[in-house]
């Protein structure tokens, strides 16, 4: 958050009253954790350490109701980066209807194919009738998405390229933690550079894991929730009208268990198992299974015999055991060393847990770890 301002709902309102503001300056921004806070400035020089913004309803003594003829135009690009979520396309549409009521001719471009677009200078002007079809939908297939990464000494330097080439004032970069991350990143760098454009991450994530003080939740999280909700109760009733199956519902969400754990309060499932609560109890595999196994014995000694568990999809990687042997074999992996010879090169421990996991997750393991590694998805249970 110390390379842009976040807006509360009191300054929306401000915002959706007129074209102009008034901005109060407040206290400089920090870090979360105050032990952090030398090695952030040290990465971000120029950037930590501004000022927190606040706008308020404009002030015409001072001068705020300037004719709309009177403010120069903007340039504005706009980049679609990370998981799709609901509520990209909205962001777009309300920037564009900003900066025409700001002024007409303002210019919103989009970079088609999300990051990548970004690099090539691939833009498209958003208007009135490219957004007629795309308002209130759901995805990111107004501009679509790529590798979601403005990270590389490389990519970094395309993405400086474009925004000085379509001269732009401001470059809009919609996403999560990551696409936010490199967003601050890239503001760091255009500042180092002398680059007029600047530089606003909009916290766009279904995860619901980008959220301190100043951002109450993230663009999307409400919708993702309650349309999971909707269908996880369906699947209750019909547990519970059939009387004799046990639904496992994973979840969306990465490692963090906000989805899960918003769903569990919507829609009372008979259990959830918590990926942060298994990381700090440190609970082994066998452990969150005797777990499950306990809450059904539970169940059926009541002559409950169904039930519907939540899981969110990183749990696998909050165990902690789990996590380690991801960690050995993808070092495995960076070294090169052949598939068929990694069980065999990992340590005892390692290894007897790995031939403890059943055979369609461990080729899981050994044969999709781009995707295991990054995410931990493609294990079904």
């Amino acid at each position: 958050p110390f390379s842009r301002s976040w807006i509360n709902d009191a300054e929306i309102c401000c915002l959706s009253q007129g074209a102009t503001v008034r901005v109060e300056y407040g206290d400089a921004t920090t870090t979360i954790d105050p032990t952090g806070a030398h090695a952030v400035a040290q990465a971000f020089p120029r950037t930590y350490g501004q000022r927190l913004v606040t706008f308020l309803a404009p002030d015409d003594t001072a001068g705020a109701g300037k004719a709309v003829d009177e403010r120069p135009p903007i340039r504005v690009g706009v980049v679609f980066s990370g998981r799709q979520s609901p509520g990209g396309h909205n962001v777009v549409w309300g920037l564009h209807d900003a900066l025409k009521a700001y002024n007409p001719h303002s210019i919103l471009y989009g970079f088609i194919g999300g990051t990548e677009g970004l690099f090539a200078n691939k833009t498209l002007e958003i208007t009135d009738d490219v957004l007629a079809s795309y308002k209130n939908q759901g995805g990111f297939d107004l501009l679509g998405r790529s590798i979601d990464q403005i990270r590389s000494s490389k990519q970094v330097s395309a993405a400086m390229t474009t925004c000085q080439n379509l001269n732009l004032d401001g470059l809009v970069i919609v996403g999560g933690v990551t696409s936010n991350s490199d967003a601050a990143q890239l503001a760091e760098t255009l500042v180092q550079k002398n680059c007029k454009t600047k530089v606003v991450g909009v916290p766009v994530s279904l995860n619901g894991d980008l959220k301190n003080q100043f951002v109450e939740t993230t663009v999307g999280f409400d919708t993702v929730c309650k349309v999971n909700s909707q269908l996880i109760s369906n699947v209750c009733l019909d547990a519970i009208s059939a009387g004799k199956y046990y639904y496992f519902v994973r979840l969306m969400g990465r490692k963090a268990s906000h989805v899960a754990l918003e769903c569990a309060l919507q829609s009372h499932p008979n259990m959830l198992i918590m990926g942060e609560e298994v990381a700090l109890s440190k609970l082994t595999l066998m452990e969150v299974i005797n777990k499950i196994c306990d809450g059904v014995q539970a169940r059926a000694e009541l002559g409950k015999h169904h039930g519907v568990l939540l899981i969110p999809e990183g749990l696998i990687e909050s165990i902690p055991e789990m996590y380690a042997l991801i960690q050995e074999i993808s070092i495995l992996h960076n070294n090169n060393v052949p598939v068929t010879e990694i069980p065999t090169q990992v340590s005892p421990w390692a290894a007897a847990l790995f031939q403890f996991l059943p055979p369609f997750i461990r080729r899981e393991v050994l044969h999709f770890q781009q995707s295991f590694f990054a995410y931990c998805y493609d294990i079904s249970f």
